[in-house]
Order: structure tokens, then C-alpha cells, then sequence
């Protein structure tokens, strides 16, 4: 089912069990494996089923209806209940849940990168090992560092179409605001990215000479010239 109407917001990560085929798993998204690739059996904006039961949750955002499978995505993890995580899938796995959140504009937070088990509370996933709030603070680190963007060369200037925030270090919400320019004012950039932090469903995201990132949605070139 489409997600155009309601689109997710929330991550839920699991443990899948280790060497299983996928047509032994249960329809689901990104599912991480212990060397570090990645297999994807549903699109992220269809609803698989990964999350519909409900016991005794204690995730605190969740809703009475609709069920969690419509406003979730699902990452599954290699392994068992006490498992550790390899590097690769550790390093993997921050990477995925940035992306994804930066996609979706999932706030990169512990009420929104959430564990099975706070769904299903008979489930251990996504397992003993990982520290979930150690695990949301890497993702965040990652988010803001700028070396995580397709950043591209390129020079000219835009106008604000209103007042914007200009955000010191990286293409998201997340990075502090540096300064605000009003509506109308001239802003030259020297590069820009298509993989910000999405905003109304734009991506793009200008960079200055002085590594400030403001949004390319609230100027007269909401999509950067190539």
C-alpha cells in the first residue's frame, strides 16, 4: 500500500535471524547483514510487514490507528538475540537510518529510531548488543557531519523568497543556526547537495564559501542549476 497519504515517520529496527532466506522473512525494508551489505525487499514507501502486532508497548508516540505497519519502516539486522554487531554492520546501519531519516525527515531522535521491542514487547529486537541511545547518537553525529553529503562545486547566488536560517556545518535542522537573512536578500553559494535533509519533499540544500547550508526550497532556485 502507498504511503503518499500518510507518509512514515518513525524507524523501527529489528534482528532478523542469522542465514535466513528472504523468502523465509516476513516482507520488509532494508535488512542490514553482518558484512556490511544491504538487501531490500520493499520499497520504503510501500508498508511491509514488520510491525502490526502490539504487546504491552511502551513506545510512547504510538498510535490506537492505524496500525504501526503504515507509518513505520522496518530495518532488519543480521543476527541473533545476543549478537554482537560487526563493524561493517554497525558502520552500515548508521549510514542506512540517516539516509532514511533524512529522506523521510524522520527526526533523528529516541521517539523516532525505536526498537521492535517497544512495539512487541516479547520481541528482544533489535537485540542485546546494541545501545539504542548510543545508536541515535552516532546516527546524529553522522547527519552532521558534511562529509555525508554528495556535496558539488558549483558557484551563483539566489534570493531568499522569506526570511531563512542559515545552518553552520551541514544540510539539516539538526546543524545550529549560524544566521538569519530576511526575505529578499541575495545569498551566493559556492556549492550544493541533493541529499539534505528533506524539506517538503526537497532535498537540495546550498552551501557558502563559509560552510553555511541554507535550504534551496525557500529560494528563487529551489533546485540548484547543474
Amino acid at each position: 500500500m502507498s504511503r503518499d497519504l500518510d507518509r512514515p515517520r518513525w524507524l523501527r529496527g529489528a534482528s532478523a535471524a542469522a542465514g535466513a532466506r528472504p523468502r523465509e522473512l516476513q516482507p520488509r525494508g532494508p535488512v542490514g547483514g553482518t558484512a556490511g551489505a544491504v538487501h531490500q525487499y520493499v520499497a520504503e514507501g510501500d508498508t511491509a510487514w514488520h510491525a502490526g502486532r502490539r504487546y504491552q508497548p511502551t513506545w510512547k508516540l504510538i498510535k490506537d490507528t492505524p496500525n504501526p505497519n503504515f507509518y513505520t519502516i522496518g530495518v532488519e539486522h543480521e543476527g541473533q538475540v545476543d549478537t554482537p554487531w560487526s563493524d561493517a554492520m554497525l558502520g552500515t546501519s548508521t549510514h542506512l537510518v540517516m539516509e532514511i531519516c533524512n529522506r523521510w525527515s524522520i527526526a533523528i531522535d529516541r521517539d523516532h529510531v525505536i526498537g521492535h521491542r517497544e512495539i512487541y514487547a516479547r520481541k528482544t529486537c533489535p537485540g542485546t548488543w546494541i545501545d539504542l541511545d548510543g545508536f541515535v547518537a552516532r546516527v546524529r553525529r553522522l547527519a552532521l557531519d558534511p562529509a555525508s553529503y554528495n556535496l558539488v562545486d558549483r558557484s551563483g547566488s539566489v534570493q531568499a523568497r522569506l526570511d531563512l536560517n542559515l545552518r553552520a556545518g551541514a544540510p539539516t535542522t539538526l546543524a545550529p543556526i549560524a544566521r538569519t537573512v530576511p526575505g529578499g536578500s541575495t545569498l551566493e553559494y559556492a556549492g550544493s547537495t541533493s541529499n539534505g535533509l528533506t524539506v517538503n519533499g526537497n532535498a537540495h540544500w546550498y552551501r557558502s564559501s563559509d560552510g553555511e547550508f541554507f535550504w534551496a526550497g525557500a529560494t528563487t532556485g529551489p533546485v540548484p542549476a547543474t
